[in-house]
């Protein structure tokens, strides 16, 4: 993250649409699925509904990083972006819930 908002991954093709939607799905849910093995799988609840506290807590991270990006010189916000980052944390959560079940 730091390389790209010193503008030194210019040259570096994945990091350009289309392959960004990819790495944001993928590197944003592999971080999801260890973030909430490294809290415990521990959930918080919000309105009486049970949140996962480690995917919730990099959600909001990444929300603020896309927002940061709008006020970098090498960097464009972009609500794709964040899309694709929020459905690889959910579906890589999703995933983990079920391989836990599973090997129950």
């Amino acid at each position: 993250m730091l390389m790209a908002d010193l503008g030194l991954l210019v040259n570096f093709s994945p990091a350009h649409p289309p392959y960004d939607k990819v790495g944001h799905f993928v590197l944003y849910g592999i971080a999801s699925f260890l973030c909430h093995r490294a809290t415990g799988k521990r959930m918080v609840d919000i309105l009486n509904y049970p949140i996962p506290f480690g995917p919730t807590i990099f959600t909001v991270v990444t929300a603020g990083e896309e927002m940061l990006q709008a006020i970098l010189p090498h960097r464009t916000a972009s609500i794709e972006d964040f899309l694709f980052s929020f459905a690889g944390i959910v579906l890589f959560y999703w995933i983990g819930e079920i391989w836990d079940t599973k090997k129950s």
